[in-house]
């Protein structure tokens, strides 16, 4: 909360600080629109407090910017770090027609340019107009834009740049601020996951360690009984190799959960914990992999990212134990407007019929995680030989905010 208030300060004084040094000279009407705009941003603020997984806070924004300046749509994109397309973050209409002229001007937001055009109007499109707020990041420069869509862009930005500026600014505010807290929650699910594993090593890992050694030792007696000719109760012996079996996918299995458990995002992106999974996973055969993840870091919530991430190392892994593959390929992207695919393939030898007990279960846990996103979980054998597996699923961001519309 006072992280809360201090930003809403910091909208305040940017209010006022854009006012002052105003080029134009301002009238009852600016400095209304101003004061409108800055309820308008402090009660987004406390909205996306409120719910920071859902683009709903961001799409009544808009609805407000509109009714304050006057426009028929609007939309905000986020231009990554490195990165020569914007990604929408809301949107109140279809930008579908604009698309191209979006992209051409985030593209010319080059790194290497020192004082890049930070507005975009063309009178050959007189009803779009374009304003860009330049983030200092870590990792370089980083732009917020919002889209207008107006009668007549021209007058829109002589008469109302002062509150444009005012609301631009102050939702690039909002936005740092709210990824910093995401990055903190993270952080903190992190060390709660850390914390579990160490507990699962403590405790059930050492059990299973020796119920393992045990069932060894009674099969060690088997076969000293069965050298000297005695009875050696074969259906005791079928029952003692299926705890065996169970106890080594069991152990296999938790120390899979740990591994991941002590998978790290803190300040790292989604698409470096990916990336770190896949190289850990090629070092233990040579299989050729290959990551295409076509999702923006700011569109998966964590605990999303964690199923995800869960998904993606459990399909791996029976890659590497089962496949016999030379190549497989792991693709995030969007399926359509409001759902994420996920899908990881490989050129195998398919699915063992009857299924071998091992990867049956890997399966099964892949689709219970499927399960805990809502998604729908899908196994093809494909021509040629090789298996996809491919889970699609709408991100609460984009759920809550169809429910709300």
């Amino acid at each position: 909360m006072v992280d809360c208030i201090t930003l809403m300060a910091g909208v305040f004084m940017q209010t006022l600080d854009i006012a002052q040094n105003s080029h134009t000279v301002p009238d009852s009407g600016s400095t209304g629109d101003c004061c409108d705009a800055y309820k308008l941003l402090n009660s987004t603020l406390f909205e996306i407090f409120t719910k920071p997984d859902s683009v709903y806070p961001y799409t009544v924004m808009l609805n407000g910017i509109e009714d304050i300046i006057i426009v028929r749509a609007s939309a905000i994109y986020h231009l990554q770090t490195g990165a020569t397309q914007a990604t929408a973050i809301a949107s109140t209409g279809d930008m579908a027609n604009y698309a191209a002229i979006i992209r051409s001007f985030a593209s010319s937001l080059d790194q290497s340019t020192p004082k890049p055009a930070l507005w975009y109007s063309d009178n050959n499109h007189s009803d779009l107009l374009i304003k860009a707020i330049k983030m200092e990041g870590e990792a370089g420069a980083e732009y917020v834009l919002l889209v207008l869509i107006c009668d007549d862009a021209q007058a829109l930005k002589t008469t109302k740049t002062n509150v444009i500026e005012v609301l631009t600014q102050g939702f690039s505010d909002i936005f740092r601020a709210t990824r910093q807290a995401q990055v903190n929650r993270r952080q903190v699910v992190q060390l709660e996951r850390a914390s579990i594993s160490r507990e699962l090593h403590d405790s059930l890992a050492q059990s299973l360690t020796y119920l393992k050694i045990q069932a060894s030792r009674i099969q060690s007696i088997f076969e000293h009984e069965r050298e000297k000719g005695a009875d050696n109760k074969p259906e005791l012996e079928l029952v003692v190799n299926d705890l065996r079996d169970n106890l080594n996918i069991a152990y296999r299995q938790l120390r899979e959960l740990m591994t991941t458990f002590r998978l790290t995002i803190n300040g790292e992106s989604f698409q470096q914990a990916l990336e770190d999974s896949v190289s850990e996973f090629e070092k233990r055969i040579r299989i050729a992999f290959e990551l295409d993840n076509r999702l923006g870091d700011d569109e998966l919530t964590i605990d999303e990212e964690m199923q995800v991430l869960h998904i993606v190392r459990e399909a791996l892994s029976n890659i590497v134990r089962h496949s016999h593959a030379k190549r497989a390929r792991i693709g995030l992207r969007h399926h359509d407007s409001n759902n994420v695919c996920i899908s990881i393939k490989d050129d195998g030898i398919g699915i063992d019929k009857p299924q071998r007990r091992a990867q049956h279960l890997g399966l099964i846990v892949m689709q219970e995680r499927s399960r805990n996103l809502d998604g729908n979980f899908n196994v093809t054998e494909l021509e040629g030989g090789g298996t996809e597996i491919q889970i699609t699923f709408t991100p609460k961001k984009f759920a809550m905010a169809v429910q709300r519309q």
